[in-house]
């Protein structure tokens, strides 16, 4: 992982203009120090944002220590938020994706599948998001054609939202729009959920009546498609931002469509803005429309709070901005190595004349043999370790026997009615953590008013501490899931 920097500049370009603002923070403290906003003669070709952000990175001339985050190509991209058991990293990031690609059924080699995992007891909400990697690809080398190297890539929808949480943060559920010239980042946020859609409608995309209608309706159907449906979508207010923030008209027209309070963020409250009116060229509505660019700056210092790389960037940067640190710790470590040689060597011919030969030669042989012991005493312990692990694995791997045992005297009641066992998760835990153990039942829906308690009835002489809950509707074949979690102690 990088080293985040005290300097950053975000640069979007995923709404038909690029937008760029530059922060820096010391502390908690955060400063805007400046924007800057140019035109994109084709918005969606690739070609074009890269000879964008060239020309920007020529005038600005930031130095080694200013990171630089650019948007991730969002065209196409999907989102989800999955609730979760608590995993190590690596079983986590497998099983998101056998998740997303069993639902979306896209060709598992054109994702760049990527996710966020916020804390949770016992399940945890985790946020994945899913990029075209032709696309990112195809940005990359635009860019790397004109020599220019950047330190991140980050989804322009959670910058978005890192942004706004920042600014006005709430823990209701809430619509987020950031409209733009020719795109759209609509964003559905709930206390634990995100969905993000990247939408090719903007400003330019016909009158404001008519855009507000279709955000409105788009709005509509990304709740009805990605949100659970024991879930209901109860937005408290709409918070619109980028350039539909700063026009009147559309802002109304969208007020009415929606039929929902509108806030937009008018004034920046966490971020020191005292050098942003000291260059002619700027305005208050240029900073206060290029909110992705201020989430991305963010996600640069380490300040945002849904920071997810989509890539790692250029190790160069990283190399140049460590060169000069790296060289001074070389200089640092070799002039103490010379004086402490010096020292030692000194030392070591005082004792040599104070003690017999003899002595010497028995200090020489006894510390030789506590070098063995130690050694001896660490394959030890190493053996012993991988021992207690065997031991504390080998009664986890009887557990899901025990659970289908105890299961089988509800199938017995089924009645030929459907009732099967979709899935079995057993996670042992490690050193210090509980295991987890969680089955997904499949049912009609006819025991929806009993099944529930015959699982519990079941699983209690084995599983005291078992959690049964459900049901929960299924799309098809008239069924019901039911989901059992046992903690392992």
């Amino acid at each position: 992982m990088s080293v985040l920097g005290h300097s950053a500049i975000g640069i979007d370009v995923s709404d038909g203009t690029l937008k760029a603002a530059q922060l820096s923070r010391s502390g908690r403290r955060l400063t805007l120090r400046r924007t800057w906003r140019l035109p994109l003669l084709r918005p969606a070709d690739p070609e074009c944002q890269a000879e964008a952000v060239a020309l920007l990175l020529r005038r600005v001339r930031p130095g080694t220590g200013t990171r630089l985050v650019l948007s991730a190509p969002a065209e196409e991209s999907v989102t989800r938020t999955y609730m979760l058991p608590v995993l190590d990293a690596a079983r986590l990031a497998e099983l998101v994706r056998y998740e997303l690609l069993a639902e979306v059924g896209v060709p598992d080699d054109d994702l760049l599948i990527r996710h966020l995992a916020r804390r949770g007891a016992g399940e945890q909400p985790v946020h994945v998001y899913a990029l075209r990697r032709r696309r990112l690809e195809a940005l990359q080398a635009a860019l790397a054609r004109r020599g220019v190297d950047v330190d991140d890539w980050e989804l322009p929808g959670f910058a978005l939202l890192s942004f706004v949480e920042l600014e006005r943060p709430a823990a209701r559920d809430r619509l987020l729009l950031g409209v733009g010239h020719t795109a759209t980042d609509a964003l559905l946020v709930t206390d634990t959920g995100l969905w993000v859609r990247h939408l090719a409608l903007g400003l330019d995309s016909g009158a404001p009546e008519e855009v507000a209608a279709r955000l409105a309706a788009e709005a509509e159907a990304a709740a009805r498609a990605l949100l659970p449906a024991d879930r209901p979508f109860r937005p408290q207010q709409v918070v619109l931002l980028e350039d539909g923030a700063c026009d009147a008209r559309f802002a109304g027209a969208l007020k009415k469509a929606l039929a929902l309070p509108l806030v937009r963020v008018d004034s920046l409250q966490r971020v020191h803005a005292a050098l942003l009116l000291h260059h002619a060229d700027q305005t208050p509505e240029q900073a206060l429309s290029s909110a992705r660019a201020f989430g991305l700056a963010l996600a640069g210092l380490g300040a945002a709070r849904f920071r997810c790389p989509a890539i790692e960037g250029s190790p160069r940067r990283e190399a140049l901005r460590l060169g000069p640190a790296v060289a001074a710790s070389v200089l640092v470590a070799a002039a103490a190595l010379l004086l402490l040689g010096v020292q030692g060597e000194a030392r070591a011919r005082e004792l040599q004349s104070a003690l017999p030969i003899s002595l010497l030669g028995e200090l020489r042989d006894r510390d030789r043999h506590g070098e063995e012991l130690h050694a001896e005493i660490a394959g030890a312990q190493a053996a012993a370790d991988r021992l207690l692990a065997l031991a504390r694995r080998r009664p986890a791997v009887l557990l899901p026997r025990h659970a289908l045992d105890a299961l089988g005297s509800v199938t017995l009641e089924r009645g030929g009615q459907p009732l099967h066992l979709e899935r079995l998760w057993l996670d042992t835990g490690d050193a210090g953590q509980r295991g987890v153990l969680s089955l997904t039942v499949q049912a009609s829906s006819a025991f929806d008013g009993q099944l529930g308690d015959r699982l519990q009835r079941a699983l209690r002489a084995e599983f005291p501490d078992a959690v049964v809950r459900g049901p929960d509707a299924l799309p098809v074949g008239g069924l019901s899931q039911w989901t059992v979690e046992i903690a392992l102690k």
